[in-house]
């Protein structure tokens, strides 16, 4: 390579590398500026409720003594002297420093008595607005007048007041309460509210009261911000140009508990954002700097800097792929354990609960009741399956399934969990398609894709669901998979939300990837609806544009055609003919409810809670037992030990093996120790009695 050639590559790299320096300033700075705006809108947020409160516990103290004073006056008013309710009256003020003076107005307008001498009482309030409010008001509430000037004072106070009521329901006056607003002000002087930040406590019409830090000439009750009403109930953050000031600022309000009362705290974005502007800066000199070194030093490390290069990105993707391996290998682990305890509890949940069932008159109230506690367990059941089928220890049950039933079903179920201004249109179009799949799988596929594109969608928009069949005589390649030639049944899942960019979409499926906040996704949707439809042999095509929307196909392999399943009807059981049952389980719970089950179903069944106290029993007289019913996590001796101990003495005695954590691993086990059958936990009523009848049909050992 000549010297020219080599001289015009180093140039080109030198460029492509400062404008790589310039890109990944502007992203870091772009960054930087959400991460600033989110930790402000958050500081906001927090410092806002937390004043609210405190402004919401200061009022209550206010409302809970004129409460307790126009109880009191209803009750003894009329039988004390002036000067002993006088008295009375400042008693009940000392403990409130938030109340200057305490007044009871009779139903004219008049006032009648003051907790301290303020000046000669007013002849006649009955023109003030508290006074006419609490007079026309059908409901005992609190109201809060615009800003006065108190007579004695001078100082600026708000008027808060109770309607009081007589025996016979009507309006008997009012008690009021002057409070200062220097004590309202005193909760919030002492925080520290930042440059450019300002506190505002407005009225429900948006009178302002209060205002932090005060401005020269500032008069309270003067200034009306009604746009500030709209922020009433949670914590509000908004952006906006200040009603204040004019100036753009962020907002955040928030109403003071159940009071008429707003808090607003303000701050100048351009303030927000000073540590963003000297960041910047900084960065644009950095990355000046780092331009020349590179212009200084490529020429001599050109061809050591691609190798480092390419060795770097090796590692690092090495590093990564180690990484997602040990995080799924940990997820996994932890699915098994949680796989193995929940399902003890849920077990005797749903067991005692079916067996409650079964004893409830039907249409009863407790019937009910008992259907909405299946339901859930039922629900929980599902959740600890989704977790094993993530993390590849589940054996999903593979058979012919009704595509289109399945659909319906998981869209009956998403739709009250949606907002009413989603809409959902749905046009299913399979017929008697069928595909080879385990239908809690399948039902986990069409919630996932639903459920994002509900999230996309926001408050409002459609979804369009379309169950399809479709074919291709060429094999395709698709952005998640390949397809051969064949007949397939196609799902898809339109919304009209903001779509996806590239960098998203390229990264959608990946495991523990989410565009959405901190608490609000794990990123485990789309990767488990991408290895689910991997595992059945299909592939996944997806169709988006920032702003227009996203389509996803998922295009399933066609097995066969199967009706649609018949309505389920009330399921008739196989009973047991007095056959002796071992029941081994180290939850006692579970013991009992076996035992429950086994009863109920015509089986004598003998439980034991540890595998050793069992294997006593059976050695004392092997042939006392038809059949064992043993769980596999058992402290001490696992079930499948305990089995070949009991089959090395009566080979033909029939061993059902439980766990809560079924997979490839445990299945080799149980064939190795020659166990007859094996259910996963929580066991159903049901599901036991088909599998005892099946078991003891099977064995030729003769019941007792």
């Amino acid at each position: 390579m000549s010297k020219e050639r080599l001289r015009h590559r180093i140039v080109a790299l030198g460029i492509v590398l400062v404008m790589a320096f310039a890109g990944s300033a502007i992203y870091d700075g772009w960054r930087l500026h959400q991460q600033i705006m989110f930790a402000t809108e958050r500081e906001l947020g927090n410092l806002a409720k937390a004043l609210a409160e405190q402004g919401a516990r200061n009022l209550q103290a206010v409302d809970l003594l004129l409460r307790d004073t126009g109880e009191w006056w209803e009750t003894n008013g009329d039988t004390l002297s002036s000067e002993a309710v006088s008295a009375a009256l400042a008693a009940r003020v000392v403990g409130v420093s938030q109340v200057n003076v305490l007044t009871l107005v009779d139903r004219h307008g008049m006032q009648r008595h003051r907790s301290r001498i303020t000046g000669e009482p007013f002849a006649d309030v009955s023109d003030r607005a508290y006074f006419q409010s609490q007079r026309e008001a059908t409901t005992d509430g609190l109201f809060i007048n615009e800003p006065v000037v108190t007579r004695t004072d001078g100082r600026p106070a708000l008027v808060v007041s109770r309607r009081l009521i007589d025996d016979d329901g009507q309006f008997d006056g009012v008690v009021t309460a002057i409070v200062t607003l220097e004590e309202l002000k005193g909760a919030y002087t002492a925080i520290e509210l930042g440059e450019g930040s300002a506190l505002l406590l407005t009225l429900d019409d948006g009178t302002l009261v209060v205002r932090l830090p005060e401005e020269p000439g500032f008069q309270p009750g003067v200034q009306r911000y009604p746009e500030l009403s709209r922020f009433k109930g949670a914590p509000l953050i908004d952006r906006s140009v200040s009603p204040v000031d004019g100036r753009v600022k962020l907002v955040a309000a928030i109403g003071v508990g159940q009071r008429p009362l707003t808090l607003t705290i303000t701050r100048d974005e351009h303030e927000a954002l000073r540590p963003w502007y000297d960041e910047l800066r900084s960065a644009i000199l950095r990355t000046l700097l780092l331009a020349a070194l590179v212009v200084l030093t490529i020429v001599g490390l050109l061809r050591q800097l691609r190798r480092l290069e390419a060795g770097e990105a090796e590692k690092a993707a090495l590093e990564a792929r180690l990484q997602k391996a040990q995080r799924l290998e940990s997820l996994g682990t932890l699915a098994g354990g949680i796989a193995h305890d929940f399902n003890n509890i849920l077990g005797a949940i749903l067991g005692f609960g079916e067996m409650a069932q079964q004893h409830a008159a039907p249409g009863s109230d407790m019937s009910r009741y008992l259907d909405r506690v299946m339901q859930a367990g039922a629900r929980a059941r599902v959740l600890v399956r989704r977790i094993l089928d993530f993390s590849r220890s589940g054996v999903a049950e593979r058979q012919p399934i009704h595509l289109q039933t399945v659909v319906e079903e998981a869209l009956a179920m998403l739709r009250p969990t949606l907002p009413e201004t989603i809409r959902i249109d749905a046009l299913l179009n399979a017929g008697t398609a069928a595909v080879m799949a385990d239908s809690t799988q399948l039902h986990q596929v069409v919630i996932n894709l639903c459920t994002n594109a509900g999230q996309a969608l926001g408050d409002s928009g459609a979804i369009e669901v379309l169950l399809k069949r479709d074919s291709t005589s060429l094999p395709q390649t698709l952005l998640h998979g390949d397809l051969v030639a064949g007949d397939y049944v196609c799902l898809v899942v339109t919304d009209t939300g903001a779509g996806m960019s590239p960098e998203v979409l390229h990264r959608a499926f990946d495991p523990f990837f989410t565009t959405k906040k901190v608490g609000e996704g794990t990123g485990l949707g789309l990767s488990m609806v991408h290895g689910i439809v991997t595992d059945m042999g299909g592939a996944i095509d997806i169709v988006t544009e920032p702003g227009r929307g996203t389509r996803v196909t998922v295009w399933l392999p066609l097995c066969c055609e199967t009706p649609a399943p018949s309505p389920r009807t009330h399921p008739s059981w196989p009973h047991g003919n007095g056959q002796t049952v071992l029941v081994v389980d180290d939850e006692q719970p579970l013991v009992e409810l076996a035992e429950e089950l086994l009863a109920e179903l015509g089986y004598e069944p003998v439980g034991f809670s540890s595998s050793e106290a069992a294997l006593a029993a059976f050695l004392a007289d092997p042939h006392r037992f038809d059949v064992i019913l043993t769980d596999e996590m058992l402290p001490g001796m696992p079930g499948s030990e305990f089995t070949l101990q009991v089959l090395a003495i009566r080979p033909e005695l029939p061993v059902i093996l439980v766990s809560g954590h079924v997979d490839l691993a445990l299945e080799r086990r149980a064939r190795e120790a020659g166990v007859t059958a094996l259910l996963h936990k929580p066991l159903a009523l049901q599901e036991l009695a088909e599998c005892l009848a099946r078991t003891l049909q099977r064995s030729p050992h003769s019941p007792h």
